[in-house]
């Protein structure tokens, strides 16, 4: 998220651009073609204005930092599985699990549950054990 705040005017621009997927006055989020597009061209020797300037940004109004982190991003997202699919469109947390994951994990709870409460009840026995061991010292006394 960038400190550098867009004009709204620009914003609305963006949003309307083919490369983009969403724009704030923070933050632009770029489309996945527009990523490999980009990759592609910097490994041509074309640096990130040149490749911003051709497909229409105006790269004054995004500024160097920007520019600079994109180009961050893009290599670090050019390592990655899915390459530059956008991450935010799923959530892999929550993804639909098949039942058998779901029947494992739950069975895994529940076992965790057992033993705790196993855990619990021993422990109780043991204070019964102990009050009822001071009980018989008291009345021998």
């Amino acid at each position: 998220m960038s400190t550098k705040l867009l004009p709204q005017a620009y914003v609305e621009e963006l949003r309307e651009h083919i490369y983009v997927k969403s724009a704030t006055r923070r933050v632009v989020n770029f489309t996945p073609e527009f990523k490999q597009l980009a990759y592609d061209e910097l490994h041509k020797g074309k640096t990130t204005r040149e490749i911003f300037t051709e497909a229409g940004f105006d790269t004054e109004i995004l500024g160097q930092k920007r520019l600079e982190n994109f180009q961050t991003r893009l290599e670090k997202d050019a390592q990655r599985e899915d390459g530059f699919a956008d991450k935010r469109s799923s959530n892999h947390r929550h993804e639909a699990q098949n039942d058998e994951a779901k029947l494992l994990k739950r069975l895994k709870q529940l076992e965790h549950q057992v033993a705790y409460l196993q855990q619990e009840n021993d422990f109780l026995k043991k204070i019964e054990e102990a009050e009822k061991a001071v009980k018989k010292n008291c009345h021998r006394k």
